[in-house]
C-alpha cells in the first residue's frame, strides 16, 4: 500500500521509509470532570511561529469560566507546587478580557518564582500566594507589589468562534516514524524529544477523515517488549516507542496530557 502523509502532521502506519513530523504539537484542551486529564493532540490548523514552539489549542466553549469576561483557567503541562516546579513548564494561565480578548500568561511569579493562581475578579488581580504580588488580567504587575515586572505572556490567536491557540516556547517536538519487525510481528517505531515531567500518549486514527482525537494506543519501550504502557513521562531525552501495527492503513500522533492545576 502506498505511504501516506498529510501536511507532515500525521505519521503513516505503513511503509519502511522514515518519515518526519515537521510541524509541532499540540493540544486540544477539553473541560474535565473530577480532575480527569485534558488530552492534547497534534493538529494542523494552528502553526507556531517560533522554532521549537508548540501550540496549545483551547476550545473556549469547553470552559465555563472562559465564556465570560474576567474568566480565568490554569492549565498544567506537568506537576508543580505552590512554590514552583522542577519540571519543564509552569502552568499556563488563560484569562478572558473584554469581548474576544484573551491573554495567556506564564504563572511563574516574577518576584521569587511561586505559582500565580487564576485571576480573581473580586480582587481585580491574580494574587501570588507567597508574597501577595498582584497582576492584572493581562499579566501586568500592579504597583506596590513585591514583584517589579509583569508576567511573561504567550502569543495567542482566536478564531472569533471557539478556538484559542497559545504558542509556548520549547513545547514543540518532531516525531519520526519507521516500520520495524519484531518477534511478535510488525511494529511502528516512534521517536521524539521529550520535556521533563510532561506526559505523552500515542494516538491512532484510521483515516484523516476521523474528526476525533484518536484512540489511545499502548506501546512498548523496546522492540520486543510487551506493548502495555499508555503514558510516557518525559525526561528531557529522546524517547523511542514501539506500537503494534494492527492495520494496513492509519495514522499515528504523539499527544501531550494537560491537567487542571
Amino acid at each position: 500500500m502506498k505511504n501516506r502523509q498529510d501536511s507532515n502532521i500525521e505519521c503513516a502506519s505503513t511503509g519502511t521509509r522514515r518519515h518526519f513530523l515537521k510541524n509541532f504539537v499540540v493540544g486540544t484542551a477539553f473541560s474535565s470532570v473530577m480532575g480527569r486529564a485534558w488530552l492534547g493532540t497534534l493538529v494542523a490548523d494552528c502553526q507556531p511561529i517560533q522554532q521549537g514552539a508548540g501550540i496549545l489549542r483551547v476550545n473556549v466553549s469547553g470552559f465555563q469560566a472562559l465564556k465570560n469576561e474576567n474568566g480565568s483557567v490554569r492549565l498544567a503541562l506537568n506537576a508543580f507546587t505552590q512554590n514552583g516546579t522542577s519540571n519543564a513548564f509552569y502552568p499556563v494561565l488563560v484569562n478572558r478580557g473584554v469581548n474576544n480578548q484573551f491573554f495567556a500568561l506564564d504563572t511563574r511569579c516574577t518576584h521569587q518564582g511561586c505559582v500565580v493562581p487564576p485571576f480573581n475578579p473580586t480582587a481585580g488581580a491574580s494574587v501570588c500566594p507567597c508574597h501577595s504580588s498582584r497582576f492584572r488580567i493581562d499579566g501586568t504587575v500592579i504597583p506596590g507589589s513585591a514583584a517589579l515586572s509583569s508576567l511573561q505572556s504567550f502569543p495567542v490567536s482566536f478564531d472569533g468562534l471557539d478556538l484559542l491557540c497559545i504558542e509556548i516556547a520549547n513545547l514543540g517536538y518532531t516525531v519520526s516514524e519507521t516500520s520495524v519487525q519484531s518477534g511478535s510481528g510488525p511494529r511502528v517505531q516512534l521517536q521524539f524529544s521529550t520535556r521533563t515531567g510532561v506526559k505523552y500518549q500515542v494516538l491512532f486514527r484510521q483515516s484523516l477523515a476521523d474528526t476525533g482525537a484518536g484512540a489511545v494506543v499502548p506501546f512498548a519501550t523496546t522492540i520486543g517488549g510487551a506493548a502495555t504502557s499508555t503514558v510516557l513521562t518525559g525526561n528531557n531525552a529522546v524517547a523511542t516507542l514501539f506500537v503494534d501495527r494492527t492495520s494496513d492503513a492509519g495514522f499515528y500522533s504523539v499527544a501531550v496530557l494537560v491537567n487542571a492545576g
